[in-house]
C-alpha cells in the first residue's frame, strides 16, 4: 500500500497522460504534506562502519587457546570448511574457502587476499521491503519474489546469508497472520518478528489511552489486532451504530454486524480517549460521521459539541497512502485519502485545520521502529548462523582421532563462562536460584531517543560471549512508490539506500518527485544489484587488511570456520 501526491489527482492510465499531469497540475499544497519530512536532512553517519559480514566481524574479534586445539583436531589438515545442504549446514571440503583466513601466532585471525569472498556468512548490510507491490500485487504474488527470498537467505554465488524485514502500511489483521501468509506466498518461512504494520507503532500507545475507538478493516479484525496489543477497552464504528443506528441514516447493520457488536455500551455516557485509524475504512459515510463528531465533540463522548471544537480526543493514522496498487488496471484510494475527506469537512465545518498523528512510512516514528526491528532481527539471523555451523562442527568432530585434543578444547571456558556458572551456583535466602535478567530486544542503553546510530548494540551474545553489534552497513530499502516508499528511505538516514521497482503504483516513464537511489523491473533485480554492489565493497575491505596467501595453505591454522563455530566446540556437553 503507497501513496501519492495530490498534485495527481487520478492515476495515470500510461506514461503520456503520467508526463501530461506531472506538468500541467497547479502547485498545490497537499493536506498528506504538511510533517515537515520534506525539510529534513537525513542523518549522516558519525563513523565508518565496517562492510565486512557480522559473523567476520564477531570472529575476528575472538581470541582463544582453544582454538590451537581445534588445529590439531584437523588433523593439520586446514581445508575443512562448511557446506550447506538444504538447510543444513555439513563439513566438506575446500581449499579455496580456507586459505582466505587463519590464526595467526597471537591467537587472532589472519585474512589472506582473494578474488571473491564466498564462504557461509551473515551479511553487515540488510534489506526491508514493502510488500503490496513488490511482493504481492492483490491475491498474486509477483514473479520473481520466491527467488529474491532464496537469494537473501543465501542462496547465492557469494554464500551470504542477508537479514530482511518488510515494513508495510497495510494492516487490519495481526502481524502473525500476514507473516503466515508471506510465508506460504513466498515458500520461506516469515516470521511476525520481520513484520511492521502501518499499526504496529501503535502498541506504543497502550500505556497512554484507556478507551480507544478502532477504525478500519473486515468486522472485529481490527478490535482484534488492538487487544492483542494490550489496549483494554476496545470499541469500532460498528459498536456505535448498534447503540443508535441513526448516527448513519444511510447504513443498517446486518445480522452479520451485529455478532461483533459490544451491545451494552452507553456512548453517550463513555468517553473516547482516542481514534486510532488501523486499516482502511469499508464503509467511508458511516465512518466519517462517527469520526467527526467525536473530534468535534466534548471530551470524546457522542452527542456532544465543543463550542471550542478543541476538546475531541486526537485521532492516529496508521498511514497516509493516498491511493494503492491492486490487480486492477488503475490504482485504488487509499486511507490518505479518507484523511484528505476528514481534513476538508472538519474545517469546512469548523474552519480548522486538522490535527492528526501520523505513523507508516515516511514518519519518522515508523522509521525508527523500523531500526529497532531491524537491528534484532539481525541479532536472530547471526544466533541462528553461529549456532547452526557451531552444531555442524561438534558433530563432526566428535568420534574422531585425537579424543584428548577435542577433550581440551570442551573443556575450555571463556570468562564470561565461568562468571555464568559462578551465578548459576549462587543462591538466594531462600535457597532459591536468583532469576536471570530478562533480555529484551534492546539494551538499557539502546534508548528509543536516540539518534546516534553509530552506537553500537550491547548483547548477551552466543551463550556467553559479548558482541558489541553494529549498525548495518547499508539498509536496501525496495519500494514501489516514489511518494511512500522512496520518501521514507531518503528521508530518515543516508545509509539507508532506496530502490524503486516498476511492478506496482509507480507508472514507468514518469518523473517521480522523489528520486530513488536505484530504480529496476523487479525485486529479484532489486536483490541481485544489492548483492553485487556490497560484494565489491566487502571484498575491497577484505583485500585492505589482508596478507599475500602462504605458498602451501595447508600448513596455516584453522580458518575463520573454526573461529565461528568456537561457543559450541567449547561448551561443555
Amino acid at each position: 500500500m503507497e501513496s501519492q501526491n495530490l498534485n495527481i489527482q487520478n492515476a495515470p492510465t500510461n506514461a503520456e497522460t503520467a508526463k501530461t499531469a506531472n506538468t500541467a497540475s497547479p502547485s498545490v499544497q497537499s493536506y498528506l504534506n504538511n510533517d515537515g519530512i520534506d525539510s529534513m536532512t537525513p542523518a549522516a553517519r558519525k563513523k565508518r562502519v565496517s562492510s565486512l559480514s557480522l559473523s567476520d566481524q564477531w570472529a575476528g574479534s575472538m581470541r582463544s587457546p582453544s582454538l590451537a586445539a581445534l588445529s590439531k583436531l584437523s588433523n593439520g589438515n586446514s581445508n575443512v570448511s562448511l557446506k550447506k545442504t538444504g538447510s543444513k549446514v555439513s563439513l566438506g571440503k575446500s581449499h579455496s574457502r580456507l586459505s582466505m583466513l587463519s590464526l595467526g601466532s597471537d591467537g587472532h585471525p589472519v585474512r589472506y587476499k582473494t578474488h571473491i569472498v564466498d564462504h557461509f556468512r551473515v551479511a553487515s548490510y540488510a534489506f526491508a521491503f514493502d510488500i503490496d507491490g513488490v511482493i504481492v500485487k492483490g491475491p498474486e504474488t509477483i514473479p520473481y519474489a520466491r527467488e529474491a527470498i532464496k537469494m537473501l537467505n543465501g542462496e547465492n554465488k557469494y554464500n551470504i546469508k542477508v537479514p530482511y524485514i518488510f515494513v508495510t502500511n497495510g494492516g487490519g489483521r495481526p502481524e502473525s497472520e500476514r507473516a503466515k501468509e508471506l510465508s506460504e506466498r513466498l515458500g520461506v518461512e516469515i516470521t511476525e518478528d520481520q513484520i511492521i504494520q502501518g499499526h504496529t507503532p501503535m502498541k506504543d500507545l497502550v500505556a497512554v489511552y484507556n478507551n480507544v475507538l478502532v477504525v478500519g478493516g473486515v468486522g472485529d479484525k481490527c478490535r482484534k489486532v488492538a487487544e492483542g496489543y494490550g489496549f483494554k477497552n476496545v470499541y469500532i464504528p460498528l459498536d456505535v451504530m448498534y447503540w443508535n443506528p441513526s448516527v448513519t441514516p444511510y447504513y443498517t447493520l446486518t445480522e452479520e454486524d451485529k455478532k461483533v457488536c459490544k451491545k451494552d455500551v452507553d456512548f453517550s455516557k463513555t468517553k473516547i480517549d482516542a481514534i486510532l485509524v488501523f486499516a482502511d475504512s469499508r464503509n467511508w459515510a458511516a465512518d466519517q460521521q462517527i469520526i467527526l463528531e467525536l473530534l468535534m465533540s466534548k471530551n470524546g463522548v457522542m452527542g456532544t459539541v465543543s463550542e471550542t471544537f478543541e476538546e475531541g480526543p486526537p485521532i492516529y493514522f496508521a498511514h497516509s497512502d493516498f491511493i494503492w496498487a491492486t490487480n486492477y488496471k488503475l490504482s485504488r484510494y487509499g486511507m490518505g485519502a479518507l484523511q484528505v475527506s476528514i481534513a476538508a469537512l472538519y474545517r469546512e465545518h469548523t474552519g480548522k485545520e486538522l490535527k492528526v498523528t501520523r505513523f507508516g512510512k515516511p514518519q519518522r516514528g515508523t522509521f525508527k521502529f523500523a531500526e529497532k526491528v531491524l537491528k534484532n532481527w539481525r541479532q536472530d539471523v547471526l544466533e541462528e548462523h553461529v549456532e547452526e555451523i557451531t552444531s555442524a562442527v561438534a558433530s563432526e568432530y566428535s568420534g574422531e582421532d585425537g579424543e584428548e585434543e577435542e577433550e581440551e578444547a570442551l573443556s575450555f571456558k571463556t570468562p564470561a563462562q565461568k562468571a555464568d556458572e559462578k551465578k548459576k551456583e549462587e543462591k538466594d535466602k531462600d535457597g532459591k536460584q536468583k532469576p536471570e535478567p530478562k533480555r529484551g530486544v534492546f539494551n538499557e542503553t539502546d534508548s528509543e531517543d536516540s539518534d546516534d546510530e553509530d552506537e553500537g548494540l550491547t548483547i548477551q551474545k552466543l551463550s556467553q560471549l559479548t558482541l558489541d553489534l553494529p549498525p548495518a552497513s547499508t539498509v536496501y530499502f525496495v519500494g514501489d512508490t516514489p511518494e511512500s516508499d522512496i520518501r521514507f528511505a531518503n528521508s530518515h538516514d543516508e545509509s539507508w539506500h532506496s530502490i524503486l521497482v516498476k511492478t506496482g503504483v509507480y507508472q514507468e516513464g514518469t518523473v517521480p518527485k522523489y528520486k530513488p537511489k536505484y530504480t529496476c523491473d523487479n525485486v529479484l533485480e532489486a536483490v541481485k544489484y544489492a548483492i553485487e554492489r556490497e560484494h565489491q565493497l566487502e571484498l575491497e575491505e577484505w583485500n585492505a587488511g589482508a596478507q599475500d596467501p602462504p605458498e602451501n595453505p595447508d600448513t596455516v591454522q584453522p580458518t575463520q570456520d573454526a573461529l565461528l563455530v568456537e561457543r559450541e566446540v567449547i561448551r561443555e556437553k
